[in-house]
């Protein structure tokens, strides 16, 4: 029978010291009650779960700080080997806070500490990065996507009938051609599309059909059956997608069911949720809604993904900007409100841009705008 040791630390004087220290702290004395349920010398694998909504950024500075202070106490930490003991450590929640909980497996002994923690309450962080919007153009028709060349003097718009094309002359769009459409097989009921230029190859994707042809020296293509695919980001080559059959969902190799947009390895699948590769659910993804682009960090190294929020978007949207740490999202900007819903989200031909499309509720009309990134004051 596998003998169970709690080692309860609720001490009414404790937690109110406590109080003001971040979960870091917590790891020597967590540490220090491990140390005594082990063998001297001990030798583990260390398996470690965060249950609660903590910052990844608190979490991962925590699992830092107890691997340090297990190895002061005399514990190793092994790699993907076969230990002499196992030791599987918890944060979770109870009424008073954060409670964390360790359970440490020697042969057929199991003891199990736990150290109730009440964290301080989050601070106001102010945000690393602020969300840059440059209005391109507004039309009346639904723009599904739209590509800028020519140090952004020259304009390729897409839309469900054709692909029109614009050169900025005295700070206004001037008309310098158009191509049609044909799609060969009807539109799902809200379209969507993309536009992409590749050693100067243009290529339109709707879902059924593809049309490649070329912007210059005039603005010609060729439309054909079928749904091919093609990299999502420009500079991610590696996740090619393609519409599904009839709808205006994604799909691609390797991955199970549809989804509506993907960015930083996070995928928002058909049926509203946000999940990984392994359709697991992302923490701190639970507001978001169906559109988001992975951009360029200009303050970092950690991926960073601009995604709508949900809610009732009929008369007005937002999105804002993420940082991805171990699988998780955190806020790394205030939310911007925008005078519509958004009807398109892509990352830009542009390193650092992302393309956006809203539907203003007051005109009526498309606009288009370009979004980058910049380190907040």
């Amino acid at each position: 029978m596998a003998r169970v040791g709690f080692a309860l630390w609720f001490g009414l004087a404790a937690l109110v010291r406590m109080q003001a220290q971040p979960a870091a702290q917590a790891a020597a004395p967590l540490a220090a009650r491990i140390s005594s349920l082990l063998p001297p010398r001990a030798t583990v694998s260390l398996e470690f779960q965060n249950l609660t909504a903590l910052a990844p950024a608190e979490s991962s500075s925590f699992r830092s700080a107890l691997e340090a202070e297990l190895r002061t106490a005399g514990v190793e930490i092994a790699p993907a080997t076969q230990p002499e003991s196992r030791l599987r450590v918890v944060i979770s929640e109870n009424p008073r806070g954060l409670l964390f909980v360790a359970e440490a497996t020697t042969k057929d002994v199991r003891q199990i500490a736990m150290l109730p923690w009440n964290a301080p309450a989050p601070a106001e962080a102010k945000p690393r990065i602020r969300i840059v919007q440059k209005p391109v153009f507004e039309q009346a028709e639904p723009a599904l996507d739209f590509l800028l060349s020519d140090s952004d003097s020259q304009l390729l718009v897409l839309s469900a009938t054709r692909i029109a094309a614009f050169r900025l002359t005295g700070g206004k769009w001037i008309s310098t051609g158009q191509a049609s459409l044909t799609p060969t097989r009807p539109l799902p009921r809200d379209p969507r599309g993309r536009l992409e230029m590749a050693a100067g190859d243009l290529r339109a994707y709707l879902p059924g059909t593809t049309c490649s042809g070329a912007a210059s020296p005039s603005l010609r293509l060729t439309c054909a059956p079928g749904s091919e695919a093609w990299p999502l980001s420009p500079r991610d080559p590696a996740l090619q997608v393609r519409w599904t059959a009839d709808r205006n969902t994604l799909e691609a190799d390797g991955l199970r069911g549809a989804f509506y947009n993907a960015a930083a390895g996070l995928f928002a699948s058909a049926d509203g949720k946000i999940e990984n590769r392994a359709s697991e659910p992302i923490v701190g993804a639970e507001k978001w809604g169906s559109d988001l682009a992975g951009i360029e960090n200009p303050c970092g190294s950690t991926p960073l993904v601009i995604a709508t929020l949900s809610g009732d978007a009929a008369a007005s949207d937002q999105i804002q900007v993420y940082e991805i740490v171990n699988g998780q999202a955190t806020p790394a900007s205030e939310a911007l409100s925008l005078p519509g819903p958004v009807t398109a989200l892509w990352p830009a031909e542009t390193a650092g841009q992302a393309t956006l499309v809203i539907r203003n509720s007051k005109t009526g009309n498309y606009a288009a705008s370009r979004l980058g990134l910049a380190c907040a004051d």
